[in-house]
Order: C-alpha cells, then structure tokens, then sequence
C-alpha cells in the first residue's frame, strides 16, 4: 500500500514541475530551496538533469543580474556538486558502456559544467566592465574562482572525449584569470565549495588547468585524466605564475590574448600580456614520488590517492616527467614517420583478433590423419591407434570455423607510417570502442599476416572521423591455447596421463623462441605465478604468468616465465647433478 501511494505521489509530483504553488525555482532563493527539498533524492541522474534544466532558463530568461539572481545560481550549483559528482565516478567506472549510455552520462556532466560556468562568467564579465559599485562585488573573488573551475572542467571533460577546446573556452579561461589579476586577488585563498579539503586560489586554480593541458596530448585513458586532476590539486605550492621567464629552468608560457592553452616557452613575443611559470620544484617531487614508489611506497602514503595502483602511478609519473620538462628533455619521437596511402584491414579486440587469428591459420591446417599430425594427435595415434575424442575436441577448438569477410574487420586507410606504427584518420561516430589503449590487430588489404596494435593517441578532428596514432608490436601473434595442469592420476597408459583436462584458454603468443616470451590474454584469466600448460608453439610445455608489460580494458600483456614444479629446485644445467 505504501509503495502505491508513494508512486502516485511520485506521479502527482511530476504533474507539477515547480513544485507546492508552482513556484518557479528560479524566482527566489526560498523557492530554489523548497523545489531543491523535494527533489527525489534516489535518482541523481533525474536529480541533476532537473536542477541542470533549472540553470538553463536561469541563464536563458532572466536579463536583470541581481544579487538575488546571483544567490540562486550559486544555491543551484552547490546542491548540483554532489550529483555531478555521482554521475562522474559512474562514467569512470564502466569504460566498458554502451554509446548511448555513455553520451547520456558525458551531456548530463558536461552540460552542468557549461551551464554553471556560463552563469558565472556573465557576472564576472559584466562586473568588470561597470564604473559603479556592485551590490554582489563581495562575492566576486569567488564567483571568479568557481568560473575558472568550471572552465577547467569542461576542457577536462572535452579531452575525456578526445575532442578539441573549441567554443572559445581558453578566451574565456584567460579573462577570467585577467580579471583576477587586475583586481588583485588572483592569490587570495578560499574554498570554493563548503565540502573541499583545501583552499586554492584562482591562480592556483588557473595553473592546475593549464598543467593539465600539458599533460594531454591525446595519449591518456580517461581514468589516468581524472587521476592526475586529482593529484594536481595537492601539487599547487610548486607553481608560480610570472611576468618574466626564468632563462635557467624548464619554463611554459600562456598568451592571455589567444583562444589556446599553454606551450613551452622558445621565443615568446613580450608584446603580449604573457604569463610564464617554471616547473623545476614539481619535477624534484615527482622524483621523490617515484622514487618512494620504486622503494615500496603505497601510494596512498605519498598522497597519490588510495585507488591508485603502483603501477599505473610509476607509468603516469613517467609520462608527467617527460611532459613537464624542459625542451630538451621531452619525449621524442622514436622513429621519423613517411607520408603513405594504404588499405588496412583491421580487427579491434581479443576475442575478434583470435578469430582473425584462427582465419589465417586456416589454409595451413591439415587433416588430424595427415602427415602434419599436431603434438597430441602423433600421441593418440601411437597409444592408441586412433584420435581419442578428447583431442579432437581440443583441435576443433583451435580450428573453430571462422567468417573470412567478418564484420568485425574494417577497412582503415594510413595515411603514414614510421618503424614503431602507422598513424591514420577514421571515421568514428559509431566506433564506441576507440579508445587510448585498444587493441587491435591489422594487415595490408592484401596480405594474410596480421600485426597486433595499440592505440596510443586519439583526437577527434570532427563530429565524423578522428586522427588515430597506433603502436605496433614488433612480435608476430601466433594463437595458442592454455590450460591449467592436469591434476596428477594414477591411470596412464604407457606412461600417458589420461587425466581430463580443463577448458582452454584462446590467447595470443609474443615472441615465440625469442628471450623476451609473453602473452596476451583476458585480464579475468590473470593471476601472477599462475600455471598454464600451452598448446600451439613449437611443443607442449608449461609457464608461469609473470608481471605485466601492458594493459587495458579488455586485455592484458603478461611475460612468460619458466614454470618451475613446487618443491623442486630451478637449477642451472652447470649445477645439475651428472653421473659420474
């Protein structure tokens, strides 16, 4: 009965959109706080959706800036924090989403962002361009800070979807920071929000952005962006801006007249209102960081959040390093790339790639009564004069049927291509899996030998096609397949263990007969030390996974080691006992 009555309340209540009296939210800050009151606090998404809607015809309808006006946009924008801050761990916690939920999530928090930042802007904007005095000047530092805040999100959010700043939002980010500097509490510290754990200032606030813009050039996963994002804010006391640039440390620059975000400083043009900044202190932290980690620091410990692993926190500190350096210590390019036009097929994702695999293999195959009898089946024919089901069964799934013209292959054109990769343009509107760190394997359109990739770089040139740089694996993939060690059985037949054995695991082989063995496998598969017995190289032998190379969603790369039995040594053949 409850639960009925609560549901035609539910839809009583959404009959009536302002609330008790229809009173328009926006009208006052008594009304903004009743309609915020009976909000149904169980949905955050219809929560923020609703007081994001209410920040759209504040900002749309209303023409007098009062300082009423002004009191409801902020009420508005703090009941939104807790919200928005749901609805973002909700996006960074399932990569794996579908498009549509995934541009859902990526409107709704992006739009909340736009909205309270274009709130905001309009009253520092108008503020500094009036004569007389402001019935909400005492708010402007803070309102100041929140905008630029604001704006570094939505730069944020943007690079999160590979796409360019666009919409004038640096112009914007700068006169802000302009309109702080001039009225003199650029460095002034406050919370911007009752709920933050430490004072910034907005100049603090401007450099975390512009640090963060350094640092993306299309080559972090998004979870890596918001990770750094966190750790910049504990970073700020390393950071100055100036007005002169230091000739004796790495030094960056940023051009308060142009619509772009921050670059190393070469020849600036001091004609324009430049402002420089020096990152020597933050790089002798991230050398201690790394260091501390090295030693078996957690990084909790060194203030590098609790979710971070070791890890992802040594991989991104690296790249931080090379980022914020000085010019001749960037990273640099590891092989010069040559322009090309070429037809690629490729194949994105372990279990497609396997398939892609298996297709290749399969003019090579012979009958299991051939000459070409695998490990297996020459043992089943001299044991027991035939094949045995149990092999058959292992056979049939190494050689699965596969769809030449699959339609998870598409056709990509390169358009260069260096030692290391190929870089290409692609449409992606409806390619919900490109991301930083998928992998994919591909081939001239007409060769059979396929090539593993990753993708290392994205950028999105328009709404329709993106600009993809791809890695690729010096090693030629070869499918194996690998199962757990059959438990020891007493029942052999000539010495042969018929014990049953597990179900396989498909996987990708790396380096076969080299030093420098592993394996590409499903990341649900791993578990450092664990045993497999392989099939499908050379001889059927036993590995123990090691430590990881590479990762991301939906694969990992692990190298291979040698699988030593328990309780028995790994001796050296120097030190192996001989018969005398």
């Amino acid at each position: 009965m409850n639960s009925l009555a609560t549901k035609f309340a539910s839809g009583i209540a959404r009959l009536t959109p302002f609330g008790k009296g229809n009173e328009d939210p926006i009208s006052s800050v008594k009304a903004a706080t009743r309609w915020i009151a009976a909000l149904p606090i169980g949905d955050a998404f219809k929560c923020q959706q609703s007081i994001l809607g209410a920040l759209k015809r504040l900002n749309e309808n209303s023409s007098q800036f009062t300082k009423d006006r002004l009191a409801v946009l902020m009420l508005l924008d703090e009941k939104a924090q807790d919200l928005q801050d749901t609805l973002v761990r909700q996006y960074l916690r399932n990569p794996r989403m579908s498009r549509s939920v995934e541009s859902q999530l990526w409107h709704a928090v992006y739009g909340l962002y736009w909205e309270s930042a274009r709130g905001y802007y309009t009253f520092v904007q108008l503020f500094s361009t009036r004569s007389e005095k402001s019935a909400y000047e005492n708010h402007i530092p803070l309102i100041t800070l929140r905008a630029i805040r604001a704006f570094g999100h939505l730069l944020k959010w943007r690079s999160i979807r590979y796409l360019p700043a666009g919409e004038k939002l640096w112009l914007r980010l700068h006169n802000l920071y302009r309109i702080a500097e001039s009225e003199g509490f650029n460095r002034q510290p406050m919370l911007a929000y009752a709920d933050d754990s430490a004072a910034c200032s907005c100049e603090s606030a401007y450099l975390h952005i512009s640090m963060l813009s350094l640092a993306n050039s299309g080559t972090l996963y998004p979870k890596q962006l918001d990770l750094l994002d966190q750790w910049l804010r504990s970073w700020q006391m390393h950071l100055q801006l100036d007005r002169r640039m230091s000739p004796d440390a790495p030094s960056f620059v940023v051009d308060l007249s142009a619509d772009h975000g921050p670059r190393r400083a070469r020849k600036p043009d001091l004609s324009k209102p430049m402002r420089f900044w020096t990152t020597s202190a933050l790089l002798i932290k991230l050398d201690e960081l790394s260091a501390a980690l090295h030693a078996g620091s957690a990084p909790g410990q060194l203030g590098l959040t609790d979710n971070a692993r070791t890890p992802e926190s040594l991989d991104l500190l690296r790249h931080l390093q090379l980022s914020w350096s000085s010019l001749t210590s960037r990273e640099q390019r590891r092989a010069p790339r040559e322009n090309m036009k070429r037809m690629f097929d490729v194949a994105h994702g372990h279990s497609a790639i396997i398939s892609q695999l298996k297709v290749a293999d399969a003019p090579t195959q012979v009958s299991p009564y051939g000459s070409g009898l695998s490990y297996n089946e020459a043992d089943d024919v001299q044991v027991y004069g035939f094949i045995t089901d149990r092999t058959r069964e292992r056979v049939s799934q190494m050689q699965a049927p596969v769809i030449r013209n699959a339609p998870d292959v598409e056709s990509w054109v390169m358009h260069d291509e260096s030692e290391c990769g190929f870089g290409a343009i692609v449409e992606s509107r409806d390619k919900d899996w490109l991301r930083v760190g998928a992998l994919i394997c591909l081939k001239p359109h007409e060769s059979h030998q396929w090539q593993l990739g990753i993708v290392r770089r994205l950028s999105r040139v328009n709404d329709d096609s993106s600009s993809v740089g791809i890695e690729t694996l010096a090693e030629a993939p070869s499918l194996v397949m690998l199962y757990d060690p059959p438990a020891a059985s007493t029942y052999t037949v000539d010495g042969v263990d018929l014990n049953g054995t597990s179900q396989a695991h498909a996987s990708l082989w790396l380096g076969n007969g080299s030093s420098q063995e592993s394996v590409v496998i499903d990341p649900v598969d791993f578990i450092p030390g664990r045993a497999f017995q392989i099939h499908g190289v050379s001889e059927i032998r036993k590995i123990a996974l090691g430590k990881p190379i590479d990762r991301c969603e939906g694969w990992i790369r692990v190298a291979v080691e040698p699988y030593v039995e328990p309780g028995k040594p790994d001796l050296e053949p120097s030190t192996a006992a001989v018969d005398d």
